[in-house]
């Protein structure tokens, strides 16, 4: 993808470990303000020189180091990709003005974060972080699980539309006639149950309004491209016509982007977002280590 100062036209994402945020955000905030966390201390670059000061202090509050780590990790990936995407540098990053709104109640307290200039959303679990950006306005949700042994019971009343079935992707894989040859839900693995169920978790952020509705109120269908699948939930107007597809992730974990257009997205790598002024050479070998997208 090229430079947001082109004026990107899609969307684009980046799914990692948290560890490797923190070891490139040690690599590359050794001169910037803010504290480190866990490998880089707490004193000195690190991810906390890409967070606010709310965020540092919301961060203290996980009793779990691997639960700070996550959400340190996330939310520097969420300033650092909407910086890259304005065009500034990731010193700029934790200088950036995150506004919240929650869809159901209205409140400013709380809600999806967005940042002005941007389509943002972000997402962790269980030791892997990602974020998503695209144009301003953009109606943008992105989801990361990790692969659990079993899904909890019930699971297909609760995620699961009438008559949608569970393919290779997760999906339903229908044809233009609609008939499907996807082994309906009560044939499939627990691996598609939940590529169904991120593919959902990214339809219903997008839409801003999360398990206020329930997963089984919105079928996906095949939108005619590869891997590109449709909401269709007449009653959710915010949720009806959203496109999602399944992005490529960390090993044992699966991860989805939505939104009205521009779907697949395309990848970013952490040398990328991290890069201004050359400064990413040092921070390249991390790929190595870490894994570019998984």
């Amino acid at each position: 993808m090229t430079a947001p100062d082109g004026g990107p036209a899609g969307t684009c994402y980046i799914a990692v470990p948290s560890a490797a945020v923190q070891a490139a955000a040690v690599q590359a905030g050794g001169g910037l303000h803010g504290d480190g966390l866990h490998g880089g201390g707490l004193h000195g670059g690190g991810l906390g020189a890409f967070l606010s000061p709310r965020e540092h202090d919301a961060s203290l509050r996980f009793h779990r180091g691997e639960d700070r780590l996550d959400y340190s990790a996330s939310h520097a990936l969420f300033r650092l990709l909407a910086a890259w995407w304005l065009g500034l540098g990731p010193e700029h990053a934790a200088g950036l003005e995150v506004r919240r709104l929650c869809g159901g109640c209205g409140s400013t307290e709380h809600g999806k974060p967005s940042i002005e200039g941007v389509g943002l959303s972000m997402s962790r679990s269980h030791g892997t972080v990602m974020a998503a950006a695209g144009p301003a306005g953009t109606s943008l949700g992105a989801d990361i699980e990790k692969v659990p042994a079993k899904v909890f019971a019930g699971f297909d009343d609760f995620a699961v539309a009438p008559g949608e079935g569970l393919g290779r992707h997760g999906l339903d894989v229908s044809d233009a006639s609609g008939a499907s040859d996807a082994p309906d839900a009560s044939d499939a693995s627990d691996a598609d149950r939940i590529r169904l169920w991120v593919a959902k978790e990214a339809v219903l952020k997008a839409a801003g309004v999360g398990l206020a509705v329930d997963p089984s109120a919105v079928r996906l269908d095949p939108a005619g491209a590869r891997a590109v699948f449709r909401a269709e939930s007449p009653g959710n107007p915010a949720v009806h016509g959203l496109l999602v597809g399944a992005v490529p992730a960390p090993p044992g974990y699966l991860a989805a982007v939505s939104a009205r257009s521009g779907v697949p997205a395309q990848p970013l790598s952490l040398p990328e977002i991290f890069s201004t002024k050359g400064s990413s050479a040092n921070i390249k070998r991390l790929t190595f280590t870490y894994g570019k997208h998984g």
